[in-house]
């Protein structure tokens, strides 16, 4: 019998397409140039931060994500970022009397986000 769903955030949950044109923008190249280094470092099973190195060798994910921060454009997942099925399946999932967990390999600013996802809230 299953009793608890748990789905990942990123492209499960959320589109992150936004998320990683933002970081295109911050790199200072096109975003459908930071999409197309993404989709093929991907596609050779590289880790996805390798896109970065890419576009600026020796790129600290880490440190620019807090002067992002720092400069008032902090990663995010916004509201426009749920894909528009997500809300009716944890709604109906959590009506079916199930568990439901939300998990990935976010920072701790992301979880935030994703903690107003109520399935019974609108945002």
């Amino acid at each position: 019998m299953i009793r608890a769903v748990v789905f990942d955030v990123g492209e499960c949950l959320v589109d992150e397409t936004r998320k990683y044109g933002t970081w295109a923008d911050w790199l200072g190249v096109p975003r459908h140039t930071f999409h197309a280094m993404f989709g093929a470092v991907i596609a050779q099973g590289r880790d996805y931060r390798e896109t970065f190195q890419e576009f600026r060798p020796g790129f600290d994910l880490y440190k620019e994500r807090e002067k992002r921060a720092a400069a008032g454009q902090p990663e995010s997942f916004e509201e426009e970022d749920l894909y528009e099925d997500v809300r009716p399946t944890l709604r109906q999932l959590r009506a079916d009397g199930l568990w439901l967990g939300i998990a990935g390999n976010q920072t701790v600013r992301a979880g935030g986000s994703c903690g107003r996802w109520s399935p019974t809230t609108s945002t």
